[in-house]
């Protein structure tokens, strides 16, 4: 399965517009707060509040559960399609951290 996904390099001006899409830094930010998911097609998958996130391919030469060295590709809806979308939608809606209702 093909995914549209993103990747911001580290060399992109600084100064991106917010039209254009978050930067990194937000993305990093994100990633770090978000929650996991079900996996898709044996990667782990996590939804922040900017985007969803997917561990990028593991190659032969790699372990695919050392986190220290994990790589993950962030999934936003303005670059995929709405089927792509709706998979990631699916793979979080049962895992999505319950509220509290404590007041």
């Amino acid at each position: 399965m093909l995914f549209g996904l993103i990747f911001v390099a580290a060399t992109a001006a600084a100064d991106i517009s917010p039209a254009m899409g978050p930067t990194a830094d937000a993305l990093q930010s994100d990633l770090q707060t978000a929650y996991s998911c079900k996996d898709i097609d044996g990667r782990k998958v996590w939804k922040g509040g900017l985007a969803y996130y997917i561990q990028s391919f593991v190659y032969d030469d790699e372990a695919p559960d050392d986190t220290a060295n994990m790589a993950t590709d962030a999934v936003l809806p303005e670059d995929n399609s709405a089927e792509t979308m709706q998979e990631f939608e699916q793979a979080c809606m049962t895992m999505a951290p319950t509220a509290s209702t404590d007041n």
